[in-house]
């Protein structure tokens, strides 16, 4: 018999008022495959609904990545826990690509739930944004942030002496001051550590690594030397990790290279080929330069949400380009794969 979606099971379930059967019903729901259309139709249309039944805990988004089943798997007893979050982890990581708002907040309460004894410094949480997305986080100190597309970031569940996190991509911190844990953010072979301070580290694999600081101090060290480089507020520090070279500079619009978290993409007298490459990861597209001509281009302009279409027709306008967006094919697995946008300099 084909499950149905019972409002008020889930209502109750999600209030914290629920039974046995509630919770069984949850569980079914949320692991068969078939209802996954249903699902996401119903918690858009009653989100708003749910939100409300609930205080947001203060485990955030990250937390759903938290990776709380390969914790409870350790403990050999309590067999049946271990089958529930087995399943609610593979609907909760295929669902969250649909609708990663709604179905990360409903899974920040039911992880809530779990007894804190199942938690240890020895866990570690990864929050991951999918290629042309953002996603905010929220660490166990208190400290906040948020993830560019194609990053992410881990972290121990329960901070211990220091706060170490580990980064791959591009994040914004705004850290929350604790003098006694230094906060370290390690990004390719480069520590940064600070106190309480907001900053913007990027650092994709094999690119440079790109540190801006907003407020407070921060100090830079390559894993390979001794020698420590501080920064103060407007700076920007620049390690090409394949020849040790370091660039700093002091920013007068220091606040651009974090527009991203606020769906804004500004460029200043950016080259042709770097605005490509920000553009295919914003939009996870493919764009390639022809460059006939101007190999030197350099783009200055402002976007704020708007599809990449708009952008590349309001960049013809302005400057000496054109663009061509190929069909998109299928790859041998059946899938479509990115569409190829080709820039061409005139």
């Amino acid at each position: 018999m084909k499950l149905s979606i019972d409002k008020k099971r889930i209502k109750n379930y999600f209030s914290g008022n629920y039974d046995q059967k509630d919770s069984l019903y949850i569980e079914k729901l949320f692991s068969n495959a078939e209802m996954e259309g249903e699902l996401k139709v119903f918690l858009e249309e009653n989100w708003n609904e749910f939100q409300n039944l609930h205080d947001v805990p203060e485990y955030d988004l990250d937390h759903i990545l938290l990776r709380l089943y390969e914790e409870i798997k350790q403990k050999k007893n309590n067999n049946s826990q271990k089958k529930i979050f087995a399943k609610v982890w593979k609907v909760y990581a295929r669902v969250a690509a649909i609708l990663i708002l709604p179905i990360a907040l409903m899974y920040m309460m039911h992880i809530n739930k779990v007894n804190k004894d199942l938690i240890n410094e020895d866990s570690y949480a990864e929050v991951s944004a999918p290629l042309g997305s953002r996603v905010q986080f929220k660490l166990p100190d208190g400290s906040i942030g948020w993830l560019n597309s194609g990053s992410k970031i881990k972290y121990p569940v329960k901070f211990g002496k220091t706060r170490d996190v580990k980064l791959t991509g591009e994040a914004w911190f705004d850290v929350k001051k604790d003098a006694s844990k230094p906060f370290n953010v390690y990004a390719s072979s480069v520590n940064i550590s600070v106190l309480g301070t907001q900053f913007n580290v990027s650092a994709y694999q094999n690119e440079k690594v790109d540190v801006v600081l907003e407020t407070g101090k921060v100090k830079l060290k390559q894993l390979n030397t001794s020698e420590e480089l501080e920064m103060d507020p407007q700076d920007r520090v620049v390690i090409n990790t394949k020849n040790n070279t370091v660039d700093k500079t002091k920013l007068e619009e220091a606040y651009r290279y974090s527009s991203w978290k606020e769906g804004k993409l500004i460029f200043r007298n950016d080259p042709i080929n770097e605005v490509a490459k920000r553009l295919s990861r914003w939009y996870n597209v493919s764009v390639n330069i022809e460059n006939k001509h101007n190999k030197d281009l350099r783009l200055r302009a402002t976007f704020v949400d708007e599809d990449v279409e708009e952008v590349l027709r309001l960049l013809k306008i302005s400057f000496p380009i054109d663009y061509k967006i190929e069909s998109r094919e299928k790859d041998k697995d059946n899938q479509f794969d990115k569409r190829n946008i080709i820039i061409t300099v005139e």
